[in-house]
């Protein structure tokens, strides 16, 4: 090869993108919602699944549909910018980055739980939640510990990615087998269990924001079972941050993104089908994080399934510690936040953006005193600034003259319908939300800590993005 030819780059094509979006949906959320979602919803939990996968593959319609506009990479930033303009992508590409940084933080809390629960599975203190806590002492060695592993580049964030996929498919498909098995052996199906105290103890309350009432009912279990069953499909709208690796990804991600949801769909569906045949009430009323295992009362298996879901959760964590800090330094490189943050180590690694991210990531858990409930709820909710500004956009794309756009055909469904309706549900399940359990500690009293973070997030941050975009552009 001659001196300076350049290697051609291979470019993702189309099952490739369906199995990347598989591997970004499929993580902590299918082992660890299914306790939440059966205690609200009862034996409603597989429509709760159901109702979240119909909202999941119409905003992942949507974004697909966004994606035969923008090519390039960046997602939600991208799309708000082409159908919005900048100062609106701003605020997007703002809040993304702190998005990131909650869930993250989730996913870590989650591997840090379950480690000490299965290390230390009698130990008092492994379940203390303070500050100077043992748990906190391990959250902080475990965030060493990937800041270590992306410091060697790439090759190891790589190799992390694929074990926990073999990790987290291994695991689900032995649960669902040993699920269908048992209940085969033993002749009888325990899923009316589901709708029995302590596992379901009647309707749930459905409150405006958490603060306004508005009565029990059936629907309002559904409602809030839905909001935590979501959690297990987040994922699919990070599918087009790499959309310039691909082949002809104006055509490959509106085909791709939905056919991977329905796959992620059908797993679920099938694994919280077949727990709730065996042993809803154990999955509801375990303490366990992988609560999914619970239902498994063969020790062996019941192990492979955890140690399953800890690799796979371990390998998310890997992923999402190399991608979160690189938002906080693409918007330093658009000169949005402090230069500092885009300074990169020996082995091209952003350290100062990795610190900012790993301080915000222990910093959401610890003001929740690591609740999984509360947790899983913020990191659904934290995304809902691109769930709802992202069908604006691409309403506005499907509507305009703009000759750069002239030869995208959307049609009546997916450029009107869809995002009117992705942006009328986001909104919906914004409003049920029970923003209480954020805003107070569990005993009463406001929540000092996490009010402060959401508000440097989600107001503060963007706030000063603003300000130094109208500098740069003076």
């Amino acid at each position: 090869m001659a001196i300076g030819t350049q290697v051609p780059v291979r470019r993702l094509g189309y099952w490739s993108v369906v199995l990347l979006g598989i591997n970004a949906i499929i993580g902590a959320g299918i082992f660890l919602t299914p306790g939440d979602v059966i205690k609200a919803a009862g034996s409603g939990a597989p429509l709760a699944y159901l109702i979240a996968a119909a909202f999941a593959l119409v905003l992942a319609m949507v974004f697909a549909t966004a994606a035969r506009f923008v090519t390039t990479n960046g997602a939600s930033y991208a799309y708000t910018k082409a159908g919005l303009g900048e100062r609106p992508a701003i605020y997007v590409g703002v809040t993304h980055a702190f998005t990131a940084a909650i869930a993250w933080g989730t996913l870590a809390s989650f591997v840090v739980t379950t480690f000490l629960q299965v290390a230390f599975p009698h130990r008092t203190w492994s379940k203390d939640t303070g500050l100077w806590s043992v748990k906190t002492l391990v959250f902080v060695v475990f965030i060493l510990i990937l800041l270590a592993i992306n410091y060697f580049g790439n090759a190891a964030v790589a190799w992390a990615n694929g074990i926990s996929t073999v990790a987290k498919v291994a695991a689900l498909a032995v649960f669902v087998i040993a699920a269908v098995v048992l209940v085969a052996s033993r002749g009888t199906s325990s899923y009316h269990l589901a709708d029995r105290p302590p596992v379901h103890t009647g309707n749930g309350t459905y409150s405006l924001l958490g603060y306004l009432p508005l009565g029990s009912s059936d629907f309002a279990s559904i409602v809030l079972a839905v909001i935590v069953a979501l959690y297990a499909y987040t994922g699919f709208e990070s599918i087009a941050n790499a959309a310039e690796e691909m082949h002809e990804p104006d055509k490959t991600l509106p085909r791709a993104i939905p056919v991977a949801v329905s796959i992620v769909a059908v797993a679920y569906l099938a694994a919280i089908v077949a727990g709730m045949l065996l042993a809803p009430d154990k999955i509801a009323t375990s303490d366990e994080t992988v609560r999914l295992a619970a239902a498994i009362s063969n020790n062996a298996v019941h192990a492979v399934i955890v140690v399953g879901a800890l690799v796979s959760m371990f390998g998310i964590n890997v992923a999402a510690s190399f991608g979160s800090p690189r938002l906080f330094t693409a918007l330093a490189d658009n000169g949005l936040l402090p230069h500092v943050l885009s300074k990169k180590g020996r082995f091209g690694v952003p350290l100062f953006a990795f610190g900012v991210t790993a301080v915000l990531a222990l910093a959401f858990p610890l003001s929740l005193g690591y609740d999984t409930s509360s947790l899983t709820g913020l990191a659904v909710i934290a995304r809902f600034v691109q769930y709802l500004i992202v069908p604006i956009a691409v309403w506005r794309l499907a509507s305009s003259a703009d000759v750069r756009w002239a030869g995208v055909r959307t049609g009546l469904l997916t450029g009107r319908v869809l995002p009117v309706a992705a942006f009328v549900f986001s909104l919906f399940l914004l409003v049920s939300f029970n923003f209480k359990s954020i805003f107070e500690h569990a005993g009463g009293g406001a929540n000092v800590l996490s009010i402060a973070l959401l508000l440097i997030g989600f107001v503060l941050v963007p706030a000063l993005a603003y300000v130094a975009d109208a500098r740069r552009r003076a």
